[in-house]
């Protein structure tokens, strides 16, 4: 199941850094792809989204976190 990420920023600059601290996730062993890029939907309000394209470990092995 795909995890979606919305990241919420007063600049293109700051949703633009939000999406690259999501490379961390690869270090667990979840992949995410860029679903959005950074876009200004209001004077000081801009949007980016992304989703997971692997499972969390804890996914993958089985089990669950709720």
């Amino acid at each position: 199941m795909a995890i979606r990420i919305g990241i919420i920023g007063a600049t293109e600059r700051e949703c633009s850094d939000g999406l690259a601290q999501l490379e961390l996730l690869a270090k667990h062993g979840v992949t995410v792809a860029v679903t959005q890029k950074p876009a200004q939907i209001a004077s000081d309000r801009w949007i980016a989204r992304a989703a997971t394209t692997t499972a969390p470990d804890h996914e993958v092995r089985g089990s669950s976190v709720r």
